[in-house]
């Protein structure tokens, strides 16, 4: 159905502008239950803290806790250790050697 049912000219272009600004006050409001940009500079404040941790980081971090694990357990020489990890390090694909740092490639 409709809202509206008048003839006059005046009254309907009032009630188009009142239909826009009805519209356009929703649509801010979903904006800013939806989208967390609404909230300015907090946001990016928000988003600098909470940074995505890069491959390189992650992977560093999960070969040092695995290295340190199996030197603690097996008991390993720094010369077995040395071994260890170039054989383990070799065995993975060209990109994550790369993304290695050189002190545990070495």
């Amino acid at each position: 159905g409709t809202e509206y049912h008048g003839l006059s000219y005046d009254a309907l272009t009032a009630h188009t502008a009142f239909v826009f600004l009805r519209y356009m006050f929703m649509s801010v409001e979903k904006r800013d239950d939806e989208d967390d940009r609404t909230i300015g500079e907090l946001f990016y404040c928000m988003i600098d803290e909470l940074a995505d941790i890069t491959f390189h980081h992650s992977l560093q971090i999960l070969v040092e806790a695995m290295f340190e694990s199996v030197k603690e357990i097996f008991q390993l020489t720094e010369e077995q250790m040395e071994r260890f990890t170039k054989a383990f390090i070799s065995r993975l694909p060209k990109y994550m050697q790369e993304a290695i740092s050189p002190s545990l490639a070495a």
